[in-house]
């Protein structure tokens, strides 16, 4: 009997031990638990405090929809000041195709291949569209404050393992808005919700990686970068480099001169252009369209925009039928490229390609274009973009007038 009791006393014994090591272990995890703002404050701290960064990246843009794929990598070095510009002072960007460097008062590019320098006296503002800077980890540093700070951008935290270590995944979505360099964040005037999965290091709190897609192309579009070679005390790089004219047998890049835009009310010279057709060969010449209202789009493969047409195209086709003609004008996509948007279109209206000497003769150098003729050839309506809206009072008011 002494002996049952003797024991039963060991084991309350035990059980109040761990009950004691659970309540301990539950209150410290209750303090330890991981919240989305802990992680994206804490990342942004160490990445604010930072007086210089130097990593490799490698970007993917994978757009199924569009049958789009692109990939690029490099080596960026910044240096930060807090009264600059983003808060970058400097920086420098290089790839195998090129350098590119902004010293704070001017930005160059140096081509290696065709051992050229491009150089502009420019503010950071204006460096936003650079490739390298793009969802990059200075671009971070710039948003995660912002994310902090915004209370109505849905965020959330998980755990996600990559090859074997685990890793905070941190979610959030920006609604009709992107992440931008040099003020975090760009708009759009579309609906679009843009969806961000920023993988963070939990050893270091530094970004390994960045998705981004949007609501509009849902899984038929992403692009995804990778951190590698993240050094946070980085070695300057030597002081001549910020400067051009330290890098020998670079020639000044030389401008071409650009038309501009065909006018309304001038006529268009005769042009002949393939069209595309899986079963034949065919050609099409501004000959054979003559008596008819002319809808002219440009276009090219890698322009949001230019895929944003297409199904407006098809309402002006579906809409006017016959009483104009709509001509789809690829600029300089190989043939087999533009099969694939055949096949998805299936269009009524014509498509052509071959047409960027056709487009740069008409003044066009970027991407869609518009360019409405009368019944008469006459240049009535022009556009850089594509709005249907417009477009449709220009054809009304033709249709009007030939009657």
């Amino acid at each position: 009997m002494y002996r049952f009791v003797k024991q039963k006393l060991k084991i309350m014994k035990y059980s109040l031990t761990f009950l004691v090591l659970l309540s301990t272990v539950s209150m410290a995890s209750a303090q330890n638990v991981a919240t989305v703002e802990n992680v994206i404050g804490k990342t942004s701290e160490i990445l604010n405090s930072l007086k210089s960064i130097s990593y490799s990246s490698y970007r993917e843009i994978n757009n199924f929809k569009d049958n789009y794929f692109s990939k690029n990598s490099g080596n960026s070095y910044f240096e930060y000041d807090s009264a600059a510009d983003g808060k970058v002072a400097k920086f420098q960007l290089q790839n195998e195709k090129s350098l590119q460097v902004y010293n704070g008062t001017e930005y160059f590019l140096l081509d290696h291949a065709d051992k050229t320098v491009e150089l502009e006296k420019r503010t950071a503002k204006q460096l936003g569209s650079i490739s390298l800077l793009y969802n990059s980890i200075t671009t971070i540093r710039i948003v995660l404050p912002l994310l902090l700070k915004d209370q109505g951008i849905p965020k959330s935290l998980k755990d996600t393992v990559i090859d074997g270590k685990s890793y905070d995944l941190v979610q959030f979505a920006l609604n009709k808005k992107t992440m931008e360099f040099p003020n975090g964040f760009a708009s759009f005037d579309s609906e679009v919700i843009k969806y961000y999965k920023l993988i963070i290091d939990k050893t270091t709190a530094l970004p390994f990686m960045v998705f981004d897609g949007n609501s509009i192309s849902k899984d038929q579009y992403y692009t995804k970068t990778i951190f590698t070679n993240i050094n946070v005390n980085p070695k300057s790089p030597a002081e001549d480099s910020w400067y051009y004219s330290s890098y020998k047998g670079y020639e000044p890049q030389k401008k071409g001169t650009q038309k501009p835009m065909v006018m309304v009310g001038s006529f268009l010279q005769n042009w002949t252009l393939p069209k595309y057709d899986p079963t034949n060969s065919d050609t099409l010449q501004s000959i054979d369209l003559k008596g008819k209202i002319v809808l002219m789009e440009f276009w090219i493969k890698n322009c949001g925009y230019c895929m944003l047409a297409f199904p407006e195209i098809k309402t002006l086709q579906e809409k006017y039928g016959k009483k104009i003609e709509i001509l789809s004008i690829n600029a300089y996509e190989k043939k087999e490229e533009i099969d694939f948007f055949y096949q998805r279109e299936k269009p009524k209206y014509q498509m052509l390609y071959n047409g960027e000497k056709l487009a740069n003769n008409l003044g066009i150098y970027a991407y869609p274009a518009s360019i409405l003729l009368d019944k008469n050839g006459k240049v009535i309506y022009t556009s850089r973009g594509f709005d249907k809206i417009e477009i449709e009072k220009a054809i009304k008011k033709a249709l009007s007038s030939n009657l």
